[in-house]
């Protein structure tokens, strides 16, 4: 045989097999069709925020980690994150710009609450609560349990953003 022969045998028979088999679907695509496909470790936030964390007990009690750690994650998922660790820093905070949600631990809630009550612009406020404190997740419905975890808080954050529009 010919080489020119053997090509043109050659290249009829890799064009037939690719036209007669059929769809191939890659590791995973059929997760990805259901739904189910794994979760992602990094998560960027949809709905950016300007977030106000009130006192280290707040950010603390998010997740058990430290402060600084926190706040990374958040501004990694796109937020923009102030700390302010007593009630004169958060009322400064608070006339500097607007905010779209203030993280409070439980035991400050009086103090934020009477902060913002002047304030034009209203934070949607999550507060950090304790997961046997019944009365106050009635009162707070959207709120972070203390040792919930940050994909937690991510995606409480996130459901706040799209509530408000943002």
């Amino acid at each position: 045989m010919h080489i020119a022969t053997r090509i043109t045998l050659i290249a009829l028979l890799l064009g037939s097999t690719t036209l007669v088999t059929g769809p191939v679907e890659a590791c995973g695509e059929v997760m990805y069709r259901m739904g189910s496909a794994l979760r992602y470790q990094s998560f960027i936030s949809r709905h950016p925020a300007q977030i106000l964390l009130y006192g280290e007990s707040a950010e603390a009690q998010a997740k058990t980690m430290d402060r600084d750690a926190f706040r990374q994650r958040l501004e990694a998922a796109g937020h923009r994150t102030y700390v302010a660790k007593n009630a004169e820093e958060l009322a400064q905070l608070i006339a500097e710009r607007p905010y779209d949600i203030v993280i409070v631990g439980a035991n400050d809630l009086d103090v934020v609450r009477g902060a913002l009550h002047s304030v034009q612009h209203s934070p949607s406020l999550i507060p950090v609560l304790k997961r046997d404190d019944d009365s106050l997740h009635k009162q707070y419905p959207v709120a972070l349990v203390a040792d919930s975890g940050l994909q937690r808080a991510l995606k409480t954050i996130e459901r706040t953003m799209q509530a408000r529009g943002t």
